[in-house]
């Protein structure tokens, strides 16, 4: 039997994107999507996540339904504290893939933020991206006002030794959310003691 690889349809999508908007905006891949621009590991997700400080929806809408050929533009625009959230409904085969961007994270704008040292170019597939660091992002998950995710646990033991846990552990104490980092960090590694 041969074996088939699947690449999720949200790559493309990425790929299309993240372009057209890295022509007009300072846009840093953040969510799930890091395990793939860093690591080629695409997971399965439902939507792409993608911080920019400062936008315009209806600009973002027009960049991104050119990038991909579509003639019908669906977003939606919340504030949620002081962040701004776009998301723009992608039609694929089955369903849809939500582009998500968001003016910052929960612990604070990039730029603002010890965050802005794991921002990391990578080029991956032919498209060259701005990034979270797999760091920064292990930081991000560890400190979700909700707690660590059974789902980022998960991921992040798939690629437990890929991660650079110290430089973690210093971003972590840099942001002063070192407790709940570690916390996270035994959820992750309690099968590597």
């Amino acid at each position: 039997m041969v074996g088939i690889l699947v690449v999720p349809v949200w790559v493309e999508v990425l790929k299309k994107v993240y372009s057209a908007l890295a022509r007009h905006h300072n846009a840093v891949v953040g969510g799930s999507q890091v395990f793939y621009v860093t690591l080629g590991l695409a997971l399965p997700s439902k939507d792409i996540d993608i911080f920019i400080e400062a936008f315009n929806p209806m600009f973002l809408s027009r960049i991104i339904a050119e990038a991909l050929g579509l003639g019908e533009e669906r977003y939606e625009v919340f504030r949620k504290g002081d962040n701004v959230v776009f998301h723009f409904f992608v039609p694929v085969e089955v369903g849809v893939v939500s582009v998500e961007v968001m003016s910052r994270t929960h612990l604070g704008k990039i730029s603002e933020t010890p965050l802005f040292n794991e921002v990391v170019l990578v080029k991956r597939d032919c498209v060259e991206y701005w990034t979270l660091s797999l760091e920064a992002y292990a930081v991000l998950q560890a400190t979700r006002p909700d707690g660590p995710r059974d789902v980022d646990v998960a991921r992040f033991r798939l690629v437990k030794d890929r991660v650079d846990w110290e430089r973690a552990r210093r971003v972590a104490s840099e942001l002063g959310v070192r407790d709940k980092f570690e916390i996270f960090y035994r959820l992750v590694c309690m099968t590597c003691l």
